[in-house]
């Protein structure tokens, strides 16, 4: 095997509930403010949760002709914006990459259901067939759509890994990287869960917040008062590239991605167990080469809802022992919703702007104190932060857990 390599950050892009520019995503971020609004289409009236983070900034027809629009899910729309950006700031479609070893792993989770429901709604009610069905809303398709418009030939996959989809899909084009597989990849996650019948599957969980009249007040992760997550659409795309790829073609490098760690609860469907956390945060940590004290900032999973919350503090003190109380732990749904498997890539582009700035967003919408979650959540606005090290956690149903470590770049073009 040949030496492994080093894996930096080259290029990042958003589409989000804050916008779809990266620079007004962090602004609006840190500055506490919430994308979270009203569902008002008389489709979702009857829904007992009917609020959620819709991009903003983002005008189909400005990106896409009709011909495309009539192909492309919206989760592969948002999946080509993001990577667009990501793209061009790494600069990978220019001269010096090879286009055909360019990897592809945008994970994609709920979007192909949501794709589907009203090619479905149709065929049942009206007997109408349609061929794009499938291309449509099968979930490499963002993957797919972003490695056919870039001319992209390397390895093309999808990870389905619900909430860890876009964490795990870093995670793997990490490994890829630095083993010498490929030496460049797009990485991260798209989703769009707004429509009727995933929303009404999503409402019979009983895990959506239902503060219907304050949609931006709606989400409080590790606030006693907490009732639950608000769903987002969003996609999240970075350009992971080798230390040897970044060196030969002078790119600035935004962060360094230095461990990767994953695991299962093996437990329960939908209800959280702190085991498959503990040993995905400990194995990035190990992986990392850094003992828990190194890092001083989480960027959280903080769904807000009772379990997750519970479960993931509990965890954090049990991996970061007497460092958990000086550790900042932020959650970033609170103001983009949960974008499921895009959220993963939000968050750890989050992480890579707290380095690249040195200050950590704050967790909005915290009202009341909870004994059993009683870190250091962020909440009375921005902090700074200094530390070399930032911990991304992204945990999903089924009980898939991923944690990401990126340090602050230190190579110079």
């Amino acid at each position: 095997m040949s030496e492994m390599q080093r894996v930096f950050v080259t290029g990042v892009g958003v589409a989000s509930a804050l916008g779809c520019q990266v620079e007004k995503y962090w602004q609006r971020l840190t500055g506490g403010e919430s994308g979270i609004v009203a569902l008002e289409e008389e489709v979702f009236a009857s829904l007992s949760s009917r609020i959620g983070g819709r991009v903003q900034g983002y005008r189909e027809e400005d990106s896409f002709d009709r011909k495309e629009l009539h192909r492309l899910s919206r989760t592969s729309q948002l999946a080509l914006v993001a990577a667009s950006q990501a793209a061009k700031q790494a600069g990978i479609l220019e001269d010096g990459v090879d286009r055909h070893e360019v990897a592809v792993l945008i994970g994609s989770s709920i979007g192909g259901f949501s794709a589907s429901d009203h090619y479905f709604r149709d065929y049942y009610l009206h007997g109408w067939r349609g061929p794009l069905v499938i291309p449509t809303s099968m979930n490499i398709a963002p993957s797919a759509n972003v490695s056919i418009r870039f001319g992209l030939g390397g390895p093309l996959i999808n990870i389905d890994a619900a909430c860890a989809s876009a964490a795990q899909s870093i995670g793997y084009a990490f490994n890829l990287i630095r083993t010498g597989v490929v030496e460049v990849a797009l990485a991260g996650g798209a989703d769009s869960p707004f429509t009727l019948g995933i929303m009404e599957g999503w409402c019979a969980l009983r895990v959506l917040s239902r503060r219907n009249d304050t949609p931006a007040e709606a989400c409080r992760p590790f606030s006693a008062d907490r009732d639950g997550f608000v769903l987002g659409e969003g996609a999240g795309v970075l350009v992971l590239e080798s230390e040897r790829s970044a060196r030969r073609r002078k790119r600035e490098t935004l962060a360094e991605v230095v461990g990767y760690g994953a695991a299962a609860d093996g437990h329960h469907l939908t209800q959280p167990s702190a085991e498959g956390p503990i040993r995905a945060m400990r194995k990035a940590l190990r992986d990392a080469g850094l003992k828990p004290e190194q890092v001083g900032y989480v960027n959280a999973h903080g769904t807000g809802t009772d379990l997750n919350d519970r479960n993931e503090t509990a965890a954090l003190k049990q991996v970061f022992g007497d460092s958990a109380p000086r550790l900042l732990v932020v959650a970033n749904k609170a103001a983009l919703g949960h974008t499921v498997a895009a959220s993963g890539a939000l968050e750890l582009i989050s992480c890579i702007l707290t380095l690249r700035d040195g200050v950590v967003p704050p967790t909005i919408n915290y009202r009341v104190a909870d004994p059993e979650c009683d870190l250091d959540y962020v909440t009375t606005g921005r902090r700074k932060y200094e530390g070399p090290y930032a911990m991304s956690n992204s945990f999903a149903f089924g009980g898939s857990n991923a944690t990401l470590v990126v340090k602050r770049a230190s190579l110079d073009p």
